[in-house]
C-alpha cells in the first residue's frame, strides 16, 4: 500500500508540474501575441509621424528618413521577441519537480525493499534459513 501512496504523490507532483509549465507557456504566448500586435500597430501608426519628423524636424531626405524608421522598427521587434522568448522557472514549478523526484526515489527504494523481502521470504529464503538452521544445529552436536 505504501508504494501506491508514493505513486499517487508522484502523479500529484507531475500534475502540479504540468500546470505550472502550462501557465508559464501561456504567459510566453501572451507576450509574443502582444508583441506581434504592438509591432503591427506601431508600424501602421508610427511610420508616418516618424517619417515626417525626420524629414522636416531632422532635415533628412526622404530616403534617409525611411531607413531610420525601418531601423527603429527592427529594433523594437527584436526587443519584443527577446522579452517574449524569456523563460524562467517559477518557485512553484521547482518545488513540484523536487516533490516529484523525491517521490520517485521513495518508490524505487520501496520497490527494492519489496524485492529483497520477497526473495528472503520466498522459497529461496526459506531454503537458506533452513540451511543456516541446520548449520547451527550441527555445531551444537
Amino acid at each position: 500500500m505504501h508504494i501506491l501512496d508514493l505513486g499517487k504523490s508522484v502523479l500529484n507532483a507531475q500534475t502540479s508540474l504540468m500546470q505550472q509549465m502550462a501557465i508559464r507557456y501561456g504567459r510566453q504566448l501572451a507576450f509574443l501575441v502582444m508583441a506581434a500586435v504592438f509591432g503591427f500597430f506601431a508600424l501602421i501608426t508610427g511610420h508616418g509621424l516618424l517619417w515626417i519628423l525626420l524629414v522636416f524636424g531632422g532635415h533628412m531626405g526622404p530616403v534617409g528618413a525611411s531607413f531610420m524608421v525601418f531601423g527603429l522598427d527592427v529594433l523594437a521587434a527584436l526587443v519584443c521577441v527577446l522579452f517574449g522568448r524569456r523563460s524562467y522557472l517559477t518557485t512553484a514549478e521547482v518545488e513540484a519537480r523536487i516533490a516529484r523526484d523525491r517521490s520517485m526515489t521513495h518508490i524505487r527504494e520501496s520497490l527494492t525493499m519489496a524485492a529483497v523481502t520477497a526473495t528472503v521470504a520466498g522459497t529461496v529464503g526459506r531454503g537458506g534459513v533452513r540451511k543456516a538452521w541446520d548449520i547451527v544445529r550441527r555445531k551444537k552436536d
